[in-house]
């Protein structure tokens, strides 16, 4: 009798269990009942559709291994992309060196692929999960604030009044958060029953203000998933003079008198926060991995064609993948104008860092076999794309 089960879909019945074990896992030596569950609640929730998020591996009976794969929307411009974000990616303490974290993410692959997700997104470790095809990619901007950079609070800023998002959150501020972090033109396509949970949850408190029709919104937290003393701006949105007034305000809360600000690739947010910083660095948004470089290709053409007529360049692309596997993938990508089709030959990794990488292409494939030197000239201004998770909605 085969004493495997699995990987397969967690039941509702196994959902409490399955938290149970991530605590496990990843918060070993903490009280409390589903830590993960607490910090996460908008990716881990009762019923059933949230427990088909999970697979898990049995042996024996015993749960020996767990990942959950979200199923997103991303927002790149003018082009939607279906993602799958993993998170809680465990073994069981005693069961590590089996194999069971590669049998988890093979099948987690797998199930993506034929859910129709074009990529999938994780943050972990590049030399654990690199092997399997994830890459560093995306942009992230943190910016470091100081009294000095930042300035006091004026007596205006200081008489505003600051709330304090509870649980019992008020609908119409949720739907005001959820307006503003649409109208970025790179993140997460946010739910309305998402916003809540992001907002509200252990480890970060939500302050926001309103000044007439104005209204702005502020995410901290602490450094160890703390609430306070505040560490990072994790969020923010709305009003940009509110903005910087919640910013003055919050700073005194912090731990050593500096706010570390995430940010995407958003000009809007460089222009705010580049005055107001003492220095900031860019950094990749956690890893990528291309499920199916047609599909890709097919959901990218929007955003791609609007970049290309921007800068008056076409072409037309053959993309080929090759897995380490020996397998091979295949796509194309019709940006419009005549001439030869260029053909590029990249790795899976590879594939990553050319569409949504952190380096430019002349810099990162100066002189690869893979894409020829004219490619590069058309690919050089539009690509990269900056792929940007939201801190918030990381898993």
């Amino acid at each position: 009798m085969n004493a495997w089960d699995g990987p397969r879909r967690a039941r509702p019945d196994e959902f409490g269990e399955a938290m149970r074990f991530t605590d496990l896992v990843f918060r070993p030596g903490q009280t409390g009942r589903r830590i993960l569950q607490r910090q996460y609640p908008h990716a881990y929730r009762e019923g059933a559709a949230f427990s088909r998020r999970l697979l898990i591996l049995r042996h024996g009976g015993d749960l020996v291994g767990c990942v959950a794969v979200h199923p997103m929307t991303l927002r790149l411009g003018a082009a939607r992309v279906s993602v799958g974000g993993i998170g809680i990616v465990g073994t069981h303490p005693d069961r590590r060196g089996e194999g069971i974290m590669s049998r988890l993410l093979s099948e987690a692959i797998q199930r993506m692929r034929s859910a129709g997700h074009a990529i999938s997104v994780l943050a972990g470790d590049r030399q654990r999960y690199g092997r399997f095809g994830w890459e560093n990619a995306g942009v992230r901007i943190v910016y470091h604030m100081t009294e000095r950079s930042l300035g006091k609070p004026t007596a205006a800023e200081r008489a505003l009044r600051l709330q304090r998002l509870r649980k019992n959150a008020d609908p119409a501020v949720c739907r005001r958060v959820r307006k503003l972090s649409g109208a970025r033109p790179f993140g997460i396509v946010r739910p309305l029953g998402d916003v809540q949970p992001l907002l509200v949850r252990n480890g970060k408190e939500t302050w926001f203000c309103q000044e007439g029709r104005r209204f702005a919104y502020v995410v901290a937290g602490g450094s160890e998933r703390q609430n306070r003393p505040y560490a990072s701006i994790f969020e923010f949105g709305g009003d940009a003079e509110l903005t910087l007034a919640l910013f003055r305000r919050l700073l005194p809360r912090s731990e050593s008198g500096v706010l570390s600000v995430v940010a995407g690739p958003n000009a809007d947010e460089q222009a705010l926060l580049g005055p107001v910083s003492t220095g900031w660095f860019r950094m990749a948004d956690g890893m990528t991995q291309i499920l199916d470089v047609a599909r890709v290709a097919q959901q990218l053409l929007p955003e791609l064609r609007r970049r290309a007529a921007a800068h008056r360049v076409g072409g037309r692309f053959d993309l080929q993948v090759a897995g380490n596997d020996g397998s091979s993938q295949r796509g194309s990508l019709d940006l419009g104008g005549h001439g030869p089709i260029h053909r590029l030959r990249l790795d899976r990794r590879e594939m990553v860092e050319l569409i949504f990488g952190c380096l430019p292409i002349d810099e990162r494939f100066g002189a690869h076999a893979g894409i020829s030197e004219r490619a590069r000239r058309i690919l050089a201004g539009i690509l990269p794309l900056p792929l940007h998770i939201q801190p918030l909605n990381h898993i």
